[in-house]
């Protein structure tokens, strides 16, 4: 693969440069017929469990890196005051009828899960996650109100998606901070004092996060400098009685939120499949519905079971926010006999024109 080996000499080269900076963001060549390897391995991880989600802008050929155990609330920045948990690491949550967080303790904890059993999972547990399809009125955590004596004390295990090594519970209670910022009270669940963080809304991010351990984050990249994400996350799935919370390896996001819209193509077979990439072109865009939902994608690109690997019957169309058309193919995965590697997945796009 001689274009992805001068893509891996760019991003290297560009390191050499740029070493001295806290956060370097590995850059592409052009839209034009590139290829990207995604870098999900955060350690020594194995693949199936990246500690990486990563963040793939098409139109600046770049792609973002955030560790997925570095944030635990996302704070919106909309119009309207909500919170979402952190479903890359499987947080879960419940909210209590007290306002007193300091009157909350280990024994609010007792035959409290609020997780998922890989082996196991339950229908029931599904009320411990915010709404799988992103929808932002449905989270587990109330919208904040305007009245402080409405915003009620929330139990949080922070979440072990993926090999994250187990954390201490949290409680927490969100109050506003005028009519743009948020006030976070936080504490551990054995701890009768709290913190308080204050949180700004910031119109240039879908949300601010916030890390329990080390403050506000800010991870995600800024609203409109992302169209998808590929990730370890908590999905769903159903396995004859019904949705159940599930979690998911290599799953796609796509930036909804951002307006960018998604179709999938797919053929008889590989070579067909290659065919039409290759040719699809303008005129082929006119004739292909897109739809809109943050998991337009999600893990209809691979294959697990059996150890297929990236399926080569398929390529996605995708229309970012400023109106751009994209074709996007997976290389290979790392499952199966594609010759890729878990965790550090590699795909080729152009820009249809």
């Amino acid at each position: 693969m001689k274009h992805f080996q001068k893509i891996m000499i760019t991003a290297a080269a560009a390191l050499v440069f740029t070493a001295c900076k806290k956060d370097i963001d590995p850059v592409f060549p052009p839209t034009t017929d590139a290829e990207v390897q995604l870098n999900g391995i955060a350690a020594a991880e194995p693949g199936s469990a990246a500690g990486n989600s990563v963040y793939l802008d098409l139109s600046a050929a770049k792609q973002k890196t955030v560790l997925r155990s570095s944030w635990d609330l996302g704070f919106y920045c909309g119009t309207d005051f909500r919170v979402i948990l952190n479903s890359t690491a499987v947080a879960g949550a419940k909210v209590l009828a007290t306002n007193d967080i300091n009157s909350v303790g280990a024994a609010d904890t007792i035959g409290l899960t609020l997780s998922t059993s890989q082996t196991n999972p339950l229908p029931e547990q599904m009320v411990y996650f915010d709404d799988i399809s992103g929808d932002i009125t449905k989270t587990v955590i109330p919208a904040v109100s305007a009245t402080d004596a409405d915003n009620k004390v929330i139990i949080i295990n922070r979440g072990t998606g993926g090999g994250i090594t187990p954390r201490p519970w949290i409680k927490i209670r969100i109050l506003r901070n005028g009519s743009n910022g948020y006030t976070l009270q936080y504490a551990r669940i054995t701890e009768t004092t709290f913190k308080t963080l204050q949180v700004a809304k910031d119109p240039v991010y879908q949300f601010r996060q916030v890390s329990f351990d080390n403050g506000i984050a800010d991870n995600q990249p800024e609203k409109d400098k992302w169209d998808i994400v590929w990730t370890y996350s908590l999905y769903q799935a159903n396995f004859g009685a019904g949705l159940v919370p599930y979690n998911f390896s290599d799953l796609i996001a796509v930036n909804d939120m951002a307006g960018v819209t998604v179709a999938q193509k797919v053929y008889a077979d590989a070579a067909t499949a290659l065919a039409a990439y290759n040719n699809f072109n303008t005129d082929s865009v006119s004739s292909t519905t897109l739809i809109s939902g943050k998991w337009a994608i999600a893990g209809s690109w691979r294959s697990t079971q059996p150890a297929t690997g990236a399926r080569q019957d398929r390529f996605y169309v995708i229309k970012d926010a400023a109106g751009n058309f994209y074709k996007l193919k997976c290389i290979a995965m790392g499952v199966g006999t594609d010759g890729g590697t878990r965790g550090k997945p590699e795909f080729k796009y152009a820009l249809i024109k």
